[in-house]
């Protein structure tokens, strides 16, 4: 079962580290196309989370 306590967690160790590898990578690159859309849907999907538990 994903609680807050765990989204913040794994939010907290993997958002940043990700943004930081976005900023490092070229812009026109397939990597980076690919993690700004994994980022994107990690974030969409704690949005869901928490928009759905209420």
């Amino acid at each position: 079962m994903i609680t807050y306590h765990g989204l913040g967690y794994w939010g907290l160790l993997t958002v940043p580290a990700a943004l930081a590898l976005l900023r490092l990578l070229p812009t026109g690159s397939r990597a980076h196309k690919l993690l700004a859309r994994l980022i994107l849907g990690a974030l969409a999907l704690a949005t869901a989370i928490v928009a759905l538990s209420y």
